[in-house]
């Protein structure tokens, strides 16, 4: 048990002492005695003040005491005392950092820490119940989001809450809202030197292309090779997805989806872009097909938006609404090569590389809240103890209003 205003049980001790002493001081009237002169004085109550051994009114006394004790105790203030942590981390774990950066990264923290897995969500685990996992993206918004809804939780039961982060804070963890919910939070955030292997080549393979008859990506798919797309790179030229397809991108494989199988009404030219590489060509845009929902990849040039990616477990699934030109020399030309080597890339990542924390990320907000000062809540005893003393002293004035009639 602790107090928040110890002051008040001496001032509370020494009202006290003077209810007792009062008491030990008693006003009585003299005997009286028969004077023959007496009869000169002025009539009226004569009473002197005496110390007594033992002392009068002593259940008034009692109740006297125990009405200032009440108030003494609930003036200060009466917290109940938890055993606390005297620092508790949270680690922001990135999911897209190899297996033994995050291992590592675990075996750094205590058995009262915790961990605040991320990818695309996260999660909150205890330091003993996380497990390293792979995932292909990671968003920044999604850990701060959670670590600001669950911040005070973990900052219970410790003196001070400490938050790092394992990251390698590529451009794609980033989003329009991750810097105001960074302002969400009053703690500083600890970047941790992360190690990255040099390797980061990506295993390429075999294109698998789905499509009937005289099919103008087939035949660009085929210009490409072997050594472009990832492995497990599927291109459906279907109207819908299939089975297989999804059940691919869930272990990790790349699938680009183009409704549309040929030109409908009459071709324009049109500038189609993704990741930086254009293409210019005899296209129209198709209305009819509805595209998957998803993060925009691909712009026609009048900024509105042509591919989507949509993630599936390991893998993507890349969305084109665009009618193609026939097969012939628009849609086998370099460009056309070059653009669709980007496309089939853009659910590559980027590479295994660390880069700096922005200075942002790490500094607290300017109207920072330290966990230290933060104001404590006295316990409900308070009121209680301050309301019982002001339920007495009424109960003796009653008392004592009943007994002078």
């Amino acid at each position: 048990m602790t107090w928040l205003a110890p002051w008040a049980l001496a001032a509370g001790a020494l009202g006290m002492l003077g209810v007792i002493a009062a008491h030990l001081l008693s006003r009585q009237r003299p005997r009286a005695l028969a004077l023959a002169t007496a009869r000169f004085l002025p009539t009226g109550m004569l009473e002197a003040t005496t110390l007594q051994r033992v002392p009068t009114d002593r259940w008034w006394m009692l109740l006297r005491l125990l009405i200032l004790a009440l108030l003494a105790l609930g003036v200060a203030q009466p917290v109940a005392t938890i055993s606390r942590v005297p620092t508790r981390t949270v680690l922001l774990l990135d999911g897209t950092l190899p297996l033994p950066a995050q291992q590592r990264a675990i075996d750094a923290l205590g058995e009262s820490d915790a961990v605040i897995a991320f990818d695309t969500v996260a999660v909150i685990k205890a330091r003993d119940g996380v497990r390293a996992r792979l995932a292909r993206s990671a968003s920044l918004s999604a850990a701060f989001a959670l670590l600001a809804h669950a911040r005070d939780s973990l900052a219970s039961g410790t003196t001070q809450l400490r938050v790092t982060i394992a990251s390698s804070f590529a451009s794609r963890s980033f989003d329009p809202a991750t810097r105001s919910l960074r302002e969400l939070l009053p703690d500083s955030i600890t970047a941790l030197p992360i190690e990255l292997p040099d390797d980061s080549a990506v295993a390429r393979g075999a294109i698998v292309v789905h499509a009937v008859g005289d099919d103008p990506i087939a035949a660009t798919a085929l210009l490409l090779g072997d050594s472009v797309a990832r492995v497990g790179t599927i291109i459906e030229r279907g109207d819908v997805l299939t089975l297989a397809d999804s059940s691919a991108a869930e272990s990790g494989a790349t699938v680009l989806w183009w409704p549309t199988r040929s030109a409908k009404g009459v071709p324009a030219l049109q500038a189609l872009t993704v990741a930086s590489t254009t293409w210019i060509a005899p296209m129209t845009r198709d209305s009819s097909a509805t595209p998957l929902a998803g993060r925009v990849v691909g712009w026609w040039a009048d900024g509105s938006a042509a591919m989507r990616e949509h993630r599936v477990g390991d893998g993507c699934v890349l969305s084109l609404s665009a009618g193609l030109p026939d097969a012939g020399d628009q849609s086998l030309s370099l460009a056309a090569q070059a653009w669709l080597a980007a496309v089939l890339t853009s659910c590559d990542g980027e590479p295994n590389a660390a880069h700096a924390a922005p200075a942002w990320l790490a500094a607290p907000p300017s109207r920072r809240v330290s966990l230290a000062t933060r104001p404590v809540v006295a316990s409900l005893a308070t009121p209680c103890l301050i309301g019982a003393a002001l339920a007495l002293a009424l109960l003796e004035l009653l008392l004592r209003r009943r007994s002078a009639l």
